[in-house]
């Protein structure tokens, strides 16, 4: 396949590529440093959630985190591989089983929040807390959460 040149600065200029480079940057950054905690981008997001909402279904973590059931589910299988995570039968429903951590999974979910901070202030390190909130608010914006 032949690469086309782009006239200069149409991808500079597109929303969608500054993101999309940001947030591989990001990514980078966070698995490596996550990697250096024992564990991976993949339970990640899901182990943070639990720490602050524990004891629900996959299904439930799923719908939070806007994950498909099969993704969920397998990162529910990691959690619970590696020690962070339970499950346990719902009092109210014999069908259902409930995701807690276990007192490793808490201990590993409060060593992390200092690893997000420093990949978020590594990605906003050349603006000032000013532009830092303004950024914040427009993507909120952006996405529909602000």
């Amino acid at each position: 396949m032949t690469q086309v040149p782009e006239p200069n600065g149409i991808r500079e200029s597109s929303f969608g590529f500054l993101i999309q480079t940001l947030a591989r940057r990001i990514d980078a950054d966070m698995k490596e440093r996550l990697k250096e905690h024992g564990v991976d981008l993949k339970i990640f997001a899901n182990l943070m959630f639990l720490s602050a909402k524990d004891g629900i279904t996959q299904r439930e973590i799923g719908n939070e985190l806007n994950f498909p059931d099969y993704y969920t589910s397998r990162n529910v299988d990691a959690l619970i591989q590696e020690g962070f995570a339970e499950r346990r039968p719902d009092p109210k429903s014999r069908r259902t089983t409930l995701i807690f951590l276990t007192p490793k999974g808490r201990k590993k979910a409060a060593e992390l929040p200092k690893v997000i901070w420093a990949s978020n202030e590594k990605s906003l390190a050349r603006l000032s807390a000013n532009e830092r909130n303004q950024v914040m608010h427009l993507l909120k914006k952006a996405a529909g959460m602000g």
